[in-house]
């Protein structure tokens, strides 16, 4: 696990979402946060900034005097937005926040990039995963554009670390599962055509990852995907990828497989390893719930 260090202020781009409230709860528990969106969050007693990702000379304003950011606001999937502005608000604000932090003085950002950045989800259909599990390694071959913004995005980070005035880390977050899912989640597990890949995470692990990489000392770029151990439903993972490709990839880590046959197509070990994340993501408990008993 690499050195932290203390993130100080903490401005959060699309604080008032859905991802956001979480990561807000969990950050206030660690020091000062402002939100920074275009409506005012739920909670009580949260510093708010209205101003919207596009608007530079407003994120400017929200963003100084603070020590850090976190980048939340973004069209988060294809259906929710044309394509167009769905490039524009992910990839064009990712670049107007890191400049605006930049010119600033903010030191630190951690982003949130997606697990559909790979192309794996959108992506033709006979467009395998190349090993398993997939790791960081993996190449990325991203075609519509909200996949494709979010390996902009990443791209963009890269380019701003490598500047040297700012460290940023980029979190790959599977498919977030929020308390709408629950019912349908060992459904969508059992579909060899699901397009998220099986793979999922709920929001306060993804929470907990962006602190972490955000305090992380080390390299000035870096990517994580953050995932449960397990992927979604009790088929084996091998049998629903064979099914659903015709055939299995190289399996460059059986003993993944070996030891839990339904853990994930993503490896999370990097941010295991590097970040010290520990998942606590369980779709069987999410489902439980959701019946109103146990599993």
């Amino acid at each position: 696990m690499g050195k932290q260090t203390d993130v100080g202020r903490v401005a959060i781009t699309g604080g008032s979402g859905r991802l956001g409230r979480c990561v807000v709860d969990h950050f206030r528990a660690h020091g000062d946060v402002t939100v920074i969106d275009v409506r005012p969050p739920d909670q009580r007693g949260v510093s708010f900034t209205k101003a919207d990702v596009l608007d530079f000379a407003a994120l400017e304003r929200a963003l100084a005097g603070h020590d850090s950011v976190v980048h939340l606001a973004a069209i988060p999937n294809q259906r929710t937005a044309p394509a167009s502005v769905t490039f524009e608000i992910n990839a064009q604000g990712a670049w107007n926040v890191l400049q605006a932090a930049e010119n600033v003085g903010v030191r630190r950002a951690a982003v949130a990039s997606s697990d559909a950045a790979t192309g794996l989800h959108y992506n033709p259909p006979d467009w395998a995963p190349q090993y398993l599990p997939v790791d960081e390694a993996h190449p990325l071959r991203p075609t519509d554009a909200y996949s494709l913004s979010k390996q902009v995005t990443e791209v963009i980070c890269r380019a701003y670390a490598v500047r040297g005035k700012l460290r940023v880390a980029a979190i790959r977050p599977s498919r977030i599962v929020y308390p709408p899912h629950w019912p349908e989640l060992e459904e969508w597990g059992a579909d060899p055509r699901n397009h998220h890949m099986w793979a999922y995470v709920e929001p306060e692990d993804v929470a907990r990852a962006l602190r972490l990489a955000l305090a992380l000392e080390g390299d000035p770029y870096d990517a994580f995907f953050v995932c449960a151990d397990d992927a979604l439903g009790r088929r084996p993972t091998l049998e629903v990828l064979e099914e659903r490709f015709g055939r299995l990839p190289e399996i460059r880590k059986p003993e993944v497989y070996e030891r839990n046959p339904t853990a994930s197509v993503f490896d999370n070990s990097r941010a295991r390893r590097v970040l010290g994340f520990e998942p606590k993501s369980d779709w069987r408990r999410l489902a439980a719930r959701a019946r109103g008993g146990k599993t």
